[in-house]
């Protein structure tokens, strides 16, 4: 990444700052740390890292942001797709921006995840674009800054972990794609487990239209975030409507009395 740095300069960290807010899972943080340590010596500046950071993640988070505006919640559902845990993801990230709105564009670069869903739920809820962009732009400064704050600051410990890194060439390499396959292997194995015992107690739409036209009594609780209540428009009639962060304290409204059927998108 050095070797990169030195020859490629700013193209580099427009890279992977673009590619990153574009969804590709490639952390620039340590990028743009990284560079910001090299600033001594070498051509890059802290205005210019800065500005070229803010750049490319302004141009990525754009993309997403129009893309969420024109196609709306398949956009969103798409890129959960493509996450770890994409069963959390949607209903996740709506309840964070109901409950802070636009400034949770302030932390975003901050969180796995919500650093590329936000944009385009922002353009799912048609906020403006002045207001997404004031605020998108608030939340890449302070991500940014941060990140070039760090690489001043720990610049001799980052020269260092470069050397110790180098020091132990292709092996360190090796070692740190195990590391990171076996962390992939295990969040699928959890989310192979999850989906298995899941299986066990599912039932599909068609059958529980068939337990309703026999007049069984069922119990239908509808999990879908206030969010998703309100965009989409199908509703199933007598279903107890509970969002996610309010079960804890409203599952008592559930009957025990009959079988019951829990859904959301």
């Amino acid at each position: 990444m050095v070797h990169f740095l030195e020859v490629y300069g700013y193209w580099v960290v427009f890279g992977a700052v673009l590619a990153e807010s574009l969804g590709v899972p490639l952390p620039s943080f340590p990028v743009i740390l990284m560079a910001a340590s090299m600033v001594v010596g070498t051509r890059f500046s802290i205005g210019g890292l800065l500005l070229v950071s803010m750049t490319g993640a302004m141009a990525g988070d754009m993309v997403w942001y129009s893309l969420g505006r024109f196609r709306g919640r398949r956009i969103l559902r798409l890129l959960c797709s493509l996450t770890l845990n994409p069963d959390s993801c949607v209903s996740r990230t709506e309840n964070i921006f109901v409950r802070h709105g636009l400034k949770s564009l302030l932390v975003a670069k901050f969180v796995p995840g919500l650093n590329t869903v936000a944009p385009p739920l922002a353009g799912m809820l048609k906020v403006s674009p002045l207001r997404f962009a004031l605020f998108d732009l608030g939340g890449i400064t302070i991500w940014a800054s941060s990140a070039l704050a760090l690489g001043v600051i720990f610049r001799t410990e980052v020269e260092w972990l470069l050397e110790w890194l180098q020091a132990f060439g292709k092996l360190s390499v090796i070692i740190l794609a195990i590391l990171m396959a076996g962390w992939l292997l295990l969040k699928w194995i959890e989310r192979r487990q999850f989906y298995q015992l899941l299986e066990k107690s599912r039932i599909s739409p068609p059958e529980l239209k068939e337990l309703l036209d026999r007049g069984v009594e069922v119990a239908i609780v509808d999990l879908r975030s206030d969010l998703s209540y309100e965009e989409e428009g199908a509703k199933i009639p007598g279903a107890i409507h509970i969002p996610p962060r309010q079960f804890e304290s409203r599952y008592k409204e559930i009957p025990v009395d009959r079988p019951v059927v829990m859904y959301c998108t």
